[in-house]
C-alpha cells in the first residue's frame, strides 16, 4: 500500500532541507563555540603571557636594585679600608720583623702601601696578575678581583702572623 500524502515531490523534500538545514545549523553553532573558546583561550594566553613579561620586568628592574645597593655598600667599605691603608694600617698589622726578615723591607712594604692609599689606589687580582686602580674608578664589574686581592693579602697576613707565633715551620 502507497500512502500519498498529498504533497508533491518537492514538498516532500522540504523537512529533509530542513532538518539538514538543522544539522548544519547545529554544525556551524558548534564550530562556532569552539572558535568562541579558542579565542578565550588565545586572550588568556595573551594575559597570561603580559603578566608573565611583567613579573620578568619587576624581578629584573628588583635585581638591578638589589646590585645597586651590594655595589654601594661594597664602595663604602673600600673607601673605609683605603683610609685606613691611609693612616698605617699595614705597618701596624705587620709588626716587628720574623727572623730573618730585614726591618728595612717591612718599612718599605708599609711606606709603599701608605703611599698607594694615598694616591687612592687599590688593588685587583684577575688570572695571577696584580693592577691597581684609582678608588674612583671602580665598577661592580672590579668587585670580583678586588675580593681576590683582598683575599690574597688577608692570606698572606694571616701566613706572616702564624710564623711570628711559631705555629709554622719553615720547610728546609
Amino acid at each position: 500500500m502507497v500512502f500519498n500524502s498529498g504533497l508533491s515531490g518537492e514538498e516532500e523534500k522540504k523537512p529533509n532541507r530542513s532538518r539538514r538545514e538543522d544539522v548544519l545549523a547545529q554544525v556551524r553553532e558548534r564550530a562556532r563555540k569552539r572558535g568562541r573558546v579558542r579565542l578565550a583561550a588565545a586572550w588568556v594566553s595573551a594575559f597570561e603571557q603580559i603578566n608573565l613579561k611583567q613579573k620578568r620586568e619587576r624581578d629584573a628592574s628588583k635585581k638591578l636594585s638589589e646590585r645597586a645597593a651590594i655595589w654601594k655598600e661594597f664602595a663604602l667599605e673600600e673607601r673605609r679600608e683605603l683610609e685606613l691603608r691611609k693612616n698605617g694600617q699595614l705597618d701596624r698589622l705587620l709588626g716587628e720583623p720574623l727572623p730573618g726578615e730585614p726591618p728595612a723591607l717591612l718599612g718599605k712594604l708599609a711606606a709603599d702601601d701608605q703611599l698607594q692609599a694615598k694616591r687612592g689606589l687599590v688593588a685587583l687580582m684577575s688570572g695571577g696578575k696584580t693592577v691597581y686602580k684609582n678608588i674612583d674608578d671602580l665598577g661592580p664589574e672590579d668587585m670580583p678581583a678586588r675580593i681576590a686581592a683582598n683575599r690574597l693579602r688577608t692570606t698572606w697576613l694571616k701566613e706572616r702572623r702564624d710564623r711570628w707565633l711559631g705555629r709554622w715551620e719553615i720547610p728546609l
